[in-house]
């Protein structure tokens, strides 16, 4: 019985401090979210900095999680660095955001202020561009030792690791992602894999047995 509630105990005490962990996290992020937003001079987001703000980090956040569950089941490459990610995401996240809202709201404006816009670096920006420009690199060389290392697999499990790769990625996007470029540069086309789940079951038994040994094998080779 003492085993058992010691047990529980700890349990809970895991799951605080995850809690707690993700809840830190949101909390970095959402300051410097925060600042890209009022640097951002998009005339619809005035009087809503806050808002949108915590929308993106707490987006930045989930899908933090969300790759942090994959990771640990041994479907994804493990994360060397949460806030790294997190903020390379949020980033993403808050420029795809402002390109779409810019271009909502920039009919309406004068030819000025477009230029005004496009010119306008605050000396916030100038210094975050660096930290940004380290995560990136950080992020591309865990992207690189990816892709060399799928291009060594078996066929079974490089395909299944591919194929599941491709079904997750936006292949219709006109620049190349970081991974479809590393894998490029290997030989393997990503656009190639891309295909529907067998409807066969036992066919789509074997292609999952061999993807989560395809990602447990990636997640052991690559070092973070």
């Amino acid at each position: 019985m003492l085993t058992e509630t010691t047990t529980r105990n700890d349990n809970e005490e895991c799951t605080a401090v995850d809690d707690q962990a993700w809840y830190d996290l949101y909390n970095w992020l959402l300051p410097l979210v925060e600042m890209w937003v009022r640097d951002s001079r998009v005339s619809s987001w005035y009087g809503q900095h806050r808002e949108i703000a915590e929308d993106i980090a707490h987006e930045a956040v989930m899908r933090t999680f969300r790759y942090h569950q994959r990771a640990a089941r041994g479907e994804m490459a493990p994360i060397g660095s949460f806030k790294a990610l997190s903020r390379v995401i949020a980033r993403n996240y808050f420029r795809d955001w402002r390109k779409k809202d810019w271009c909502l709201v920039r009919s309406t404006q004068e030819d000025g202020e477009q230029r005004t816009f496009d010119a306008h670096i605050s000396s916030h920006e100038i210094v975050d561009a660096a930290q940004i420009a380290l995560d990136h690199l950080m992020l591309d060389s865990i992207i690189t030792s990816v892709a060399q290392a799928v291009a060594t697999f078996p066929k079974g499990q490089k395909v299944a690791l591919l194929t599941d790769l491709a079904n997750m990625t936006d292949l219709d996007s006109e620049e190349p992602s970081l991974l479809e470029q590393a894998l490029s540069c290997v030989g393997l086309q990503l656009s190639d894999y891309k295909r529907p789940r067998p409807a066969d079951p036992a066919t789509r038994g074997r292609d999952a047995a061999l993807r989560s040994i395809a990602y447990k094998r990636l997640k052991h080779e690559i070092q973070v």
